[in-house]
């Protein structure tokens, strides 16, 4: 069997790293998440090529200019595809968008009741106007960490945001809710899906978290009151106060002050499933 071929004008990943700007180690996690999918030699060898090049810098861009998570950089690069073949561009029209008001009109009149400019919120935040600019249009495009802390900056919560505006969701007194009666938040994109399951104004916030592998708050945050997790399918890796790091399995749950700095993920090869309750509803 003939060995295949290295094209000419191809780059190992060093020399990819060094044309790009962005590091080796950044490639490789990329790669992971499905980003970007070089060529290998017969002995492993990563090989990229001019188009890997004009991809990685177009995540690169959408990254640091647009502030966009890896999970809607994904969903960019799977519609562009599907569709129209070239560099990615910001979704300008998404079905978060059209499902109900959405979180971004929400934070649009937040930021106008306040009399500020999409760059005042940015320098007062630390997140990038383009990040902000794209949530208020198209609800899509942040982390649960950058939607957080938008929230903390208005004084409201990710709860308060995610119910809807019209009172079109009927609660029964007996506190039932029904397998197909769940609000969806729709603000993470769709490798994380958030099902409401208690009453807007529950003292506990109870919902059912489906993660896709790979998805996750990407960034570290904290809050008032206190969580529940249990994992009913698939991995949960969570991270407190950057250092002790939990891998939890079908069946493991954990208990923690929100105050203490947080982030997780999904590390598995499947869709993890859970089971989160906050207390008072602060996230």
């Amino acid at each position: 069997m003939a060995q295949k071929k290295t094209p000419s004008h191809s780059f190992r990943i060093a020399e990819i790293a060094s044309l790009s700007g962005v590091s080796t180690s950044t490639l490789r996690f990329w790669e992971q998440h499905e980003l970007i999918k070089p060529d290998y030699t017969e002995s492993g060898q990563r090989v990229y090529l001019q188009e890997h090049l004009e991809q990685i810098r177009d995540i690169q861009r959408l990254r640091v200019v647009q502030g966009l998570s890896l999970a809607a950089i994904r969903t960019l690069r799977a519609r562009s595809a599907a569709g129209t073949q070239g560099t990615l561009s910001t979704p300008t029209n998404t079905a978060a968008s059209t499902a109900g008001d959405g979180i971004g009109p929400q934070l649009r009149t937040l930021r106008n009741k306040k009399g500020l400019s999409l760059r005042d919120v940015a320098a007062q935040t630390g997140l990038a106007a383009s990040l902000i600019s794209t949530l208020e249009r198209t609800s899509l495009g942040a982390s649960a960490a950058s939607i957080h802390k938008l929230a903390a900056f208005y004084d409201t919560t990710v709860t308060a945001l995610s119910k809807p505006q019209a009172n079109n969701h009927s609660t029964s007194k007996s506190g039932v809710v029904r397998s197909d009666e769940a609000r969806i938040a729709p603000m993470f994109g769709p490798d994380i899906r958030i099902e409401q399951r208690a009453p807007s104004d529950a003292a506990m916030d109870c919902q059912k978290w489906t993660l896709q592998p790979g998805a996750g708050s990407e960034d570290a945050y904290s809050h008032a009151g206190e969580e529940f997790i249990y994992v009913l399918r698939g991995l949960l890796e969570i991270t407190l106060d950057g250092h002790e790091r939990h891998l939890l399995y079908p069946g493991d749950n954990i208990y923690f002050d929100s105050n203490r700095i947080h982030s997780w993920r999904n590390p598995g090869e499947e869709e993890a499933v859970l089971v989160w309750v906050n207390t008072p509803p602060t996230f």
